[in-house]
């Protein structure tokens, strides 16, 4: 685990954010935090990925926005300064969001693999995310992952159905949110990350 500081060129010029880096390789993975914006949260599943010979990528938003997926080009950004040719995105929530809106306005950028969405919404208290047409052009490889009894189960619902495959959705009993799924289905979720993840960059 090396601390690092991240250059926030698009959502704060001239300032850097805090970031935890894990490993050195050309397959990279981003993790987006929820609203909580403790990259610890993400602590199972880097420990169960780290030994996977990926270079992995935890990092802090600057400050509470509605919409963090500039922060997150940021740290794409850099990950890719690293060497990073192919990257998985995986966000909780808020993160959720920023990765599927990346995912969507850059579609013509290679590098950009697949993406994973834990209890990601489409609409929050009368913001709209992304449009109908943003999710359909999504055509990398594209995992959702919810509670059933979730806020936003609905919401997760909504966008597998208008997503274009390839898509997996995957759903839990209860109503955790996001990372708070990993204590109780650790197991489950990170051996169905690591097929989703070893599939797309084997791909």
């Amino acid at each position: 685990m090396q601390p690092v500081s991240i250059p926030l060129t698009q959502s704060k010029p001239d300032r850097t954010t805090k970031g935890f880096l894990y490993g050195s390789s050309p397959l990279a993975i981003v993790l987006s935090n929820m609203d909580t914006n403790v990259q610890s949260e993400w602590d199972p599943l880097v420990h169960a990925l780290i030994s996977d010979k990926y270079m992995i990528l935890t990092y802090e938003y600057f400050k509470h926005l509605e919409d963090q997926s500039n922060t997150l080009d940021d740290a794409i950004s850099f990950v890719g300064g690293l060497g990073a040719k192919k990257i998985i995105l995986i966000g909780a929530s808020r993160g959720g969001v920023a990765s599927i809106k990346v995912a969507a306005r850059h579609g013509n950028d290679d590098r950009i693999a697949g993406v994973v969405a834990f209890s990601a919404p489409i609409e929050y208290e009368g913001t709209i995310f992304y449009r109908n047409d943003e999710l359909r052009g999504i055509t990398i490889p594209k995992l959702l992952i919810n509670s059933e009894n979730d806020d936003g189960a609905d919401d997760t619902r909504k966008m597998f159905e208008i997503f274009e495959g390839p898509k997996e959705l995957l759903f839990y009993r209860g109503s955790a949110h996001g990372t708070e799924l990993f204590p109780k289905e650790r197991g489950s979720i990170i051996e169905k990350l690591r097929g989703f993840i070893e599939s797309v960059f084997g791909a």
